[in-house]
């Protein structure tokens, strides 16, 4: 386990301090070991108690010159709040540490929270790539440190009284209106120390294994092609993982076992298929091709007046490539636009007029992928390139002036 005494001098961190006794004893302890740090506190003005950890935060910070941020949360929550307040916490982290240059942020989950995440995952099925809270992790931009994994609740609770840090109760943990709270009423706080550690190790076992997986999984998406057959030649259970782990690279979506069962029934449906997967994605399979995009394609069209190299999410533009992505330009063509297909897009080629669409459907491009096929466009409304096709019989020469890489 990190501890703080494997913490950098010589970095600066962002402490995220709610007036708790967890967070305060982890303040207390990186000001004893006298490294450089910020505080920032979150007040959702949403308890009683609320301005009293406030106060209570400015107050230690105030008399130790500790550098404090306070952000009193204003903007209504729709939804559920857990999310929202966790989303604007770390939005506030990340402004700070942008700011002030910092490293990372701290925070003071402790082995009870470890515990209690588990028994959470458990109790829903979860079967993610991590169980219980991660030492070192990365959200919303921001590399987070949890010093404090190996302590108990009580133990943080113990040193706040033998230190005399003040610290301040939320009355909203003392009820079991959430998940977490019944779990930690009904089984961790009757645990001794020693079933504490027990279960620890279990979690360290299982994700000891689930790391062994996800590396046979990275590899296998390494040198996958995206075919709809190989996946459904894998085991049932690895095939899940996969698409787990797939999909969170390509989305960073963690989705339900409900949706991946439904996923993988669909692979060994011959025809093709679309699925939602979150608000912005969907997977779809075409002629045996599976692929995550993104539901709505945007349309696009970038007006160009002289040769120039461009980086896009759909192109790229270059002055070396293929032949079939060559194109000679002349001052009449000039401004040339290059934008996603359009219906009714035709180009002249040397064996006559070809659709760009009836070209599709000849080569089989998902109908994802066509949405946002680049074609260039000259100032006489003609298109004279596209991509992987090549360019009309006017535009071909041994001396393309550019080259349009889909």
């Amino acid at each position: 386990m990190k501890s703080l005494a494997n913490l950098s001098q010589q970095h600066v961190y962002v402490i995220g301090v709610s007036g708790g006794p967890d967070s305060m004893a982890l303040l207390d302890m990186c000001r004893s070991y006298g490294l450089s740090f910020l505080v920032a506190h979150m007040n959702y003005q949403k308890r009683e108690s609320a301005f009293r950890d406030e106060e209570l935060v400015v107050n230690y910070c105030q008399r130790y010159e500790i550098p404090c941020y306070v952000k009193r949360q204003k903007k209504p929550c729709k939804g559920n709040f857990q999310a929202f307040a966790r989303a604007e916490r770390y939005h506030f982290y990340h402004e700070l540490l942008e700011k002030y240059h910092g490293d990372a942020i701290l925070l003071a989950h402790h082995l009870d929270d470890h515990l209690e995440t588990y028994l959470m995952q458990m109790e829903r099925g979860s079967k993610g790539v991590y169980y219980g809270i991660q030492e070192e992790t990365v959200l919303y931009d921001c590399k987070v440190l949890r010093p404090l994994l190996s302590y108990t609740k009580q133990e943080l609770l113990a040193y706040c009284i033998e230190h005399q840090v003040p610290y301040g109760f939320d009355e909203s943990n003392f009820t079991d209106d959430y998940t977490r709270n019944r779990i930690r009423h009904s089984y961790i706080d009757h645990m001794s120390r020693k079933e504490k550690e027990e279960l620890a190790a279990e979690i360290a076992e299982k994700n000891n294994k689930a790391q062994q997986v996800l590396e046979k999984t990275k590899a296998f998406l390494a040198i996958w092609q995206y075919d709809a057959a190989a996946l459904c030649e894998l085991d049932e259970n690895f095939r899940k993982q996969v698409l787990r782990t797939w999909i969170y690279q390509e989305c960073k979506e963690h989705v339900s076992e409900k949706l991946l069962d439904q996923l993988a029934g669909l692979l060994f449906k011959a025809n093709n298929w679309t699925s939602d997967i979150g608000k912005r994605y969907c997977m779809s399979k075409e002629y045996g091709i599976v692929h995550i995009h993104v539901k709505d394609m945007p349309s696009y069209a970038y007006v160009l007046h002289e040769v120039a190299c461009l980086h896009t999410p759909y192109f790229h533009t270059s002055l070396t490539g293929k032949s079939c992505e060559a194109l000679t330009l002349y001052p009449q063509d000039f401004p040339i636009t290059i934008r996603n297909v359009q219906e009714g897009d035709a180009i002249v080629l040397r064996l006559g007029r070809k659709k760009v669409h009836r070209w599709f459907i000849d080569r089989k491009i998902p109908s994802w992928e066509r949405k946002c096929w680049p074609v260039v466009v000259n100032a006489q409304g003609n298109v004279i390139l596209v991509p992987q096709i090549g360019c009309d019989i006017a535009h071909f020469s041994n001396n393309p002036s550019i080259f349009v890489v889909k």
